[in-house]
């Protein structure tokens, strides 16, 4: 086996530590690179990492979703970087808060960080991959929500809206409600475009595909500004509403399900699919997220939004 260098972001916690654990730990031949913006919790994951996997090839990078200056400043950094060519990269960090905030660049923060942070943060990186490599884009079953959950269903219309959404600084309530599932959407709209244009403008064979984690309670998956009851309340009632939506996952097993599409072999040419958490058989996705049309338009308007420019990836962005 080659050695390869995998990328996973938000890899210091929760899903992505799991997915770190499980790579690390099948090879040393797997070189981990932790991308996050808290060094400190970065260095953390790091020690844990390298003693928990038996690996010593465990790195970190700095790297705010949020901020387009920050995504660019740590592909630089990745090139310092003294390691084995790129192989994977794993978009899994993520958010879901209550309170509406914005990026450093102004943008609506889930929409910003959650897609448009990840759209520039792999199409950077695709000029360093080889010819052979591996992308997943953690999504959710949120993309397509159960009206227990949200009663409405989200359709992607244009980024702007979703950047810079609302009227005198206020939300509706449909706004409201569907930054999560929105961004989740788009997540999966990226995976079907970016895998069309590798396959129509380059000859790699890099595969894109999405991943649902299911509705996790054993991660660290609560708000930050949550008080103490809800914090003990909440784990709870989460668990119960996953069993009944029939939408329970674990970091630990959805873990395992993320490793395995950069690390099995079985995945190695299977692209533009859907993972439910550790089920090997893809699923379907709404049919929002089958909208080819939207998946381009989005593309585009993403591009346009980031300022990403031709000579920065492999792709078109027209």
């Amino acid at each position: 086996m080659n050695q390869k260098t995998v990328i996973i972001t938000g890899g210091n916690s929760g899903l992505g530590y799991q997915c770190a654990k499980n790579i690390a730990s099948k090879s040393k031949d797997y070189t981990i690179v932790i991308a996050c913006r808290n060094k400190n919790k970065a260095l953390n994951a790091q020690k844990n990492l390298k003693k928990e996997s038996n690996n010593p090839n465990i790195y970190t990078l700095s790297l705010d979703l949020s901020s387009t200056e920050s995504i660019r400043k740590s592909y630089d950094e990745f090139l310092t970087l003294e390691i084995p060519p790129l192989y994977g990269i794993v978009c899994n960090a993520g958010f879901n808060r209550q309170q509406v905030e914005y990026t450093e660049d102004g943008f609506e923060a889930t929409f910003g960080a959650l897609h448009l942070g990840h759209f520039l943060f792999t199409n950077l990186m695709l000029k360093q991959m080889g010819h052979n490599g591996r992308i997943v884009f953690v999504s959710s079953d949120m993309h397509n929500p159960p009206k227990i959950v949200c009663k409405y269903t989200p359709e992607f219309h244009n980024a702007e809206e979703l950047a810079h959404p609302g009227i005198n600084g206020e939300l509706s309530d449909k706004e409201l409600a569907l930054r999560y599932p929105m961004a989740k959407l788009c997540n999966i709209l990226c995976v079907n475009e970016m895998s069309d244009r590798l396959k129509k403008e380059t000859d790699k064979n890099i595969t894109v595909n999405a991943f649902n984690p299911g509705l996790m309670t054993d991660t660290n998956f609560m708000p930050e500004n949550s008080n103490i009851i809800a914090k003990k309340l909440l784990p709870h009632f989460a668990s119960l509403l996953a069993r009944i939506i029939k939408q329970k996952g674990s970091g630990v097993e959805s873990g395992k399900g993320l490793a395995n599409l950069i690390t099995e072999k079985q995945f190695e040419r299977i692209t533009r699919k859907y993972f439910d958490r550790n089920n090997e058989t893809p699923i379907e996705t709404s049919l929002q997220a089958q909208d080819n049309e939207a998946a381009r338009k989005l593309w585009v308007e993403s591009a346009e939004l980031v300022n990403l420019k031709e000579n920065e990836t492999i792709l078109s962005i027209k």
